[in-house]
């Protein structure tokens, strides 16, 4: 399947450089597209009721209402209300994480002894701002193309994403929304194959 080739109007292309973040208005039934370009890069992504952003993605509902921990075509992205926020509608990666949550300064500082890094937190917090939305509203997220398997010990460990260049996931909204994505800027641990790369978004309304 080819990143490039979708059936509607593009309403928005773009490319989001390593390190960067992004947030949109999507209404429902058009789709928003996450594209990997080289390969081995996670975007970490957030969800909020357009109409009420005090409702927002809950990752535990999530897993819940889906009875089923690692995202996947056909997966709903639910609040903390169980409103249906997005839908899973194509994935030519398959491997994706809703547990590992998202890098902040506070994390990076305490695993890896490196205070005020570049983290996704802090890049959510800014491309929300202009909704009035700030760090401690940021709900926690999926982890789009992130590989965190489950041991059979009940451990989980950051491998090196499964997605390859050209890879994208397609989310439909299922009510009017607005979205965050954060490229994510970790460098060490293997989350990104210890090589951060750029991200693409498309928004488009199908036909």
């Amino acid at each position: 399947m080819d990143a490039d080739k979708i059936s509607g109007k593009i309403l928005e292309d773009k490319i989001i450089e390593p390190r960067g973040y992004y947030a949109r208005e999507i209404r429902k039934g058009e789709i928003f597209r996450i594209i990997d370009i080289e390969g081995k890069q996670v975007a970490d992504f957030v969800i909020f009721n357009l109409n009420r952003l005090d409702e927002r993605l809950s990752p535990e509902n999530t897993v819940n209402l889906n009875r089923q921990v690692y995202p996947r075509l056909g997966y709903s992205l639910f609040s903390d209300e169980s409103g249906r926020l997005m839908t899973i509608v194509a994935d030519t990666c398959g491997v994706h994480d809703m547990l590992a949550g998202a890098c902040s300064r506070f994390t990076n500082e305490l695993r890896y002894g490196v205070p005020n890094s570049p983290n996704c937190r802090d890049n959510f917090a800014t491309a929300l701002k202009p909704w009035g939305l700030a760090w401690k509203d940021i709900p926690y997220n999926m982890n789009v193309f992130m590989n965190c398997p489950i041991q059979p010990d009940g451990n989980y460990t950051i491998e090196e994403p499964k997605s390859k260049a050209g890879d994208y996931v397609d989310f439909r909204a299922d009510m009017d929304v607005l979205v965050a994505m954060s490229n994510c800027p970790q460098e060490r641990n293997a989350c990104n194959a210890f090589k951060l790369k750029p991200l693409r978004v498309m928004h488009y309304r199908p036909e």
